[in-house]
């Protein structure tokens, strides 16, 4: 019993840091609360600064690709320290900035790329839960749009008062508490369940649904991080950035928290004696020649529900490492989200002079047809393999 309690508690300290270390993201998306300022201070247009939040989220994007490898090997107390430093180091290097290219390599490169390591040692540490672990993604994967809607206002404050070189310096100094609680907190031992890599396995190529799926998360990510860097301009009025971008981030961390949950693995329903043995009975009736069982370790059909989606064909993969097949499908579709944030807002804030933000909003829509047309072809692809 006291082995059941003491497992309990070093779970909760481990989400508890996990959810800590997700909170170092959220500047990333507060983003076009210091566009004003930096613009002001730099003398640079907003199509520009785009460009920044560009490079952010393309940095994270690999940041969080290499992260997820990095967590299969070394400790999450490492990789959530690498991340305090490349935080604390970009923040305070965007506080000295005085070229918009300064601002690339600080807060696009470093803050990008630190804060995807971190998010993908969060996730890490949250998916080690053995219960309710649906529930335990969810919050740590919208811990920084929560973040992010208390720092809006407060860095909006901030800049008021204080400039925008101290605001990154105190964003620094509060971040870098922040990371170290959960650096204690998060394990310090290494994964014990590694296995080496086999060599001998092909690449895997993507299957029709998940070109699909690449194109519909690609399509559907786009318009949402193109108004995350251009949130003020986008409702009218760039006195509203910080309602903007909290209202932005709020929906985020709703549709996160809800779409965790469902996440949690599928577990087959129990059945009575009775329902097993009418079961037995149809796939042997009497008289029928049964099959051979197959041998431990040869392939059998996909059970879980994220895995069947992202790999239709998994039932082929699982003889040589389902876990294999599906990183590397979901690192796959990621890579879209991050192609995403890499053109959209820098091609909204460059249409926007020219075809003014309807037009904006009109592209936006056109956008989103596209991405409810690859659902559907997602969709249609995975049935038809059922």
């Amino acid at each position: 019993m006291a082995d059941t309690g003491a497992a309990t508690a070093g779970k909760r300290r481990a989400l508890t840091g996990a959810v800590l270390l997700d909170l170092a993201v959220s500047p990333l998306f507060a983003w076009d609360v210091f566009t004003d300022s930096l613009g002001r201070d730099l003398g640079v247009s907003h199509a520009l600064l785009a460009g920044v939040f560009s490079v952010g989220l393309a940095a994270f994007m690999l940041g969080v690709l290499v992260g997820g490898r990095a967590a299969d090997t070394f400790p999450p107390r490492r990789l959530a320290l690498i991340a305090l430093g490349g935080t604390m180091l970009g923040l305070l290097g965007s506080a000295v900035a005085s070229s918009v290219v300064v601002l690339f390599l600080t807060f696009g490169v470093l803050v990008g790329g630190s804060t995807g390591l971190g998010y993908a040692t969060a996730v890490r540490v949250a998916g080690t839960v053995a219960s309710g672990r649906g529930l335990a993604l969810g919050l740590v994967v919208s811990a920084y749009a929560a973040g992010t809607a208390v720092l809006a206002p407060l860095a909006s404050a901030l800049l008021a008062a204080v400039g925008r070189s101290w605001t990154f310096v105190v964003l620094a100094g509060t971040l870098g508490v922040l990371l170290a609680i959960a650096a204690t907190l998060v394990p310090g031992a290494a994964p014990t369940s590694r296995r080496p890599r086999d060599r001998s396995v092909r690449p895997i190529r993507p299957s029709r649904p998940v070109i699909a799926l690449w194109l519909a998360f690609g399509l559907g990510s786009a318009p949402a991080l193109a108004a995350f860097a251009q949130a003020g301009s986008l409702a009218g009025d760039v006195a509203v950035v910080t309602l903007a971008v909290v209202l932005l981030n709020l929906g985020n961390f709703a549709g996160r928290l809800i779409a965790g949950p469902p996440l949690r693995p599928h577990r087959p329903a129990r059945r009575t004696p009775r329902q097993l043995g009418a079961a037995r009975a149809r796939l042997h009736p009497p008289g029928a020649r049964r099959e051979r069982t197959p041998r431990p370790g040869c392939p059998a059909p996909a059970r879980h529900p994220i895995r069947g989606a992202l790999d239709p064909d998994a039932s082929s993969h699982l003889g040589r490492g389902p876990a294999r097949t599906l990183r590397h499908h979901l690192g796959l579709v990621f890579t879209s989200w991050g192609i995403a944030g890499l053109v959209a807002p820098v091609g909204a804030a460059t249409l926007a002079p020219q075809l003014g933000y309807d037009g904006v909003f009109v592209a936006f829509l056109v956008v989103a047809t596209g991405a409810w047309a690859c659902v559907l072809a997602f969709t249609r692809l995975t049935r038809s393999r059922a």
